[in-house]
């Protein structure tokens, strides 16, 4: 993928976050890891909906800007800690979503195995204690829950962040995640949830692995 069309993928994305009211004001940051070391991340206090190409900031593995008009997101060190832990992932999303991030300021684990798609798409998921948004203290909480093969995150007090091949897998966990939580919140008025059992779940993703 070129730098152009890498800047147009993570530009379409935050736009559809936005849209989609996944993240919230100017909140939130999008990023596509490229080659050469180079990373596509959106501008720092920027509304999503209105990014263009043209305003993706070109930045290196030190969180150095190499091209763009603003500054790159204050949570650049997040973005990169992930990718230098993670050779796989190629994309991250971090937003605030209403009802996961209403997970996160109660800091309440999500039922991850109330639905099959939620256990195949987001599991396992770690829960980051709250850390000063923007600095090393933060990224450096990325750790432990990579090496233990966690994509997603819930960040206490902060909103989430997910990571993928792509771009449009980061936004498919986003998408699942946040489904989940509206489900177990409304579950709750109901009266409780109830989670498939693990053995189950083992199977089924035994199955859909099989596909």
């Amino acid at each position: 993928m070129s730098d152009n069309q890498s800047k147009k993928e993570v530009a379409l994305f935050a736009k559809l976050v936005w849209d989609r009211k996944l993240t919230d004001g100017t909140g939130g940051n999008m990023s596509i890891r490229g080659t050469n070391d180079k990373i596509y991340i959106t501008p720092t206090t920027t509304i999503k909906h209105f990014l263009t190409e043209n305003d993706i900031i070109t930045i290196d593995k030190d969180g150095n800007k190499i091209e763009g008009k603003k500054e790159p997101s204050s949570e650049r060190r997040m973005h990169i800690k992930i990718y230098e832990k993670a050779p796989d992932v190629k994309a991250i999303i971090h937003a605030h979503p209403r009802y996961a991030t209403s997970f996160a300021v109660t800091f309440q684990k999500l039922p991850v195995y109330a639905l099959p798609e939620s256990a195949l798409v987001l599991d396992p998921i770690t829960y980051i204690e709250y850390q000063m948004p923007g600095t090393q203290a933060f990224a450096d909480a990325f750790e432990e829950g990579l090496k233990n093969g966690s994509r997603v995150f819930v960040l206490q007090n902060h909103g989430v962040t997910v990571a993928g091949k792509n771009m449009e897998e980061a936004y498919m966990k986003l998408e699942t995640l946040e489904f989940l939580a509206e489900v177990s919140f409304i579950s709750k008025l109901y009266g409780g949830i109830n989670e498939i059992p693990t053995e189950k779940i083992k199977a089924f993703k035994e199955f859909f692995n099989k596909k």
